[in-house]
């Protein structure tokens, strides 16, 4: 009990976490802003939809808006921090846990209709019995790594963690801070952001939503159902975790995933005046190494 109790007072995002629900009571988050994802997606033809995420299984939580996009015909690229290797092992090694997650992520992908997945490399922390870490990588630093690559692909939008990193899991916040770093901000954004796991107040799981982050963009997952059930099936390691999830059940969890939402952030740069590849972006990908999968 002490132990527990010392992790979690001297974890930030403990105090982060309350302070939001304090600061929701004074100011509540604004009303929910419709948008269609036509909308979001056009005039920017071949460009592809950037999701980037912090962990292999990430991807599942916007898995109908990938469906969707990839029968529009629009590309969907999937840009991944770290290899997943944190999580339990069930015996086997970090490495070989990371090996595993990273082809659970390409069998996904593969699934859902994804064209392309990089890794950047970074090491995910191995987690305490009451304590989640991110991985050893600043704001500003992570940032840089992320402008570089969303300058050289030019995505036409790009999807990433909410403002509560879901669960308040660190790495999805840190991963939500970087993007909005790299993108010039929430304000006035150069590429039009979309933060999953938005806040729908009859979803069956409201202690993985962003409470914060209202829901401007709902898909309706019914049609893919069979695709994103085996995304989730894909996830062999971590099965457990979802089946707690959905109470014994993986599929009673993607049902209750069926409806996702979506806060926007629009672009405030017109498509064609988007910044295009530099030496700078070149270089500044150079470290850590990015590992591409096609």
């Amino acid at each position: 009990m002490l132990r527990r109790l010392f992790q979690r007072f001297t974890d930030p995002v403990h105090y982060r976490k309350h302070w939001g629900n304090l600061r929701r009571v004074v100011r509540p988050p604004r009303l929910p802003r419709p948008t269609g994802l036509g909308e979001i997606l056009g005039g920017t033809a071949g460009a592809p939809l950037l999701v980037i995420i912090a962990h292999p299984d990430d991807e599942l939580f916007c898995s109908a808006l990938i469906c969707e996009a990839a029968d529009l015909g629009r590309p969907v690229e999937i840009l991944c921090l770290t290899r997943g290797e944190g999580g339990p092992t069930g015996g086997s090694s970090r490495d070989d846990l990371g090996r595993r997650r990273e082809a659970e992520l390409r069998a996904s992908g593969a699934a859902l209709g994804v064209s392309q997945i990089t890794f950047l490399g970074h090491i995910d922390p191995v987690a305490s019995p009451w304590r989640t870490y991110a991985p050893a990588v600043g704001v500003s630093t992570l940032a840089l790594q992320l402008r570089a690559f969303i300058d050289t692909r030019g995505p036409c939008a790009v999807v990433t963690h909410g403002r509560g990193g879901e669960y308040w899991h660190p790495a999805h916040l840190l991963t939500h801070a970087a993007v909005f770093q790299a993108v010039g901000g929430r304000r006035r954004p150069r590429v039009a952001v979309l933060t999953l796991h938005a806040w729908q107040p009859d979803h069956p799981f409201p202690g993985l939503l962003n409470r914060d982050d209202p829901a401007d963009l709902i898909i309706d997952g019914t049609p893919h159902r069979d695709a994103r059930l085996a995304a989730l099936r894909a996830h062999q390691s971590q099965a457990d975790l979802f089946a707690s999830f959905g109470k014994g059940s993986i599929e009673k969890f993607l049902d209750g995933t069926t409806r996702e939402g979506f806060r926007v952030y629009p672009s405030s740069v017109n498509a064609q005046t988007r910044p295009g590849v530099s030496s700078a972006s070149q270089a500044s990908l150079a470290e850590p190494a990015a590992v591409t999968s096609r």
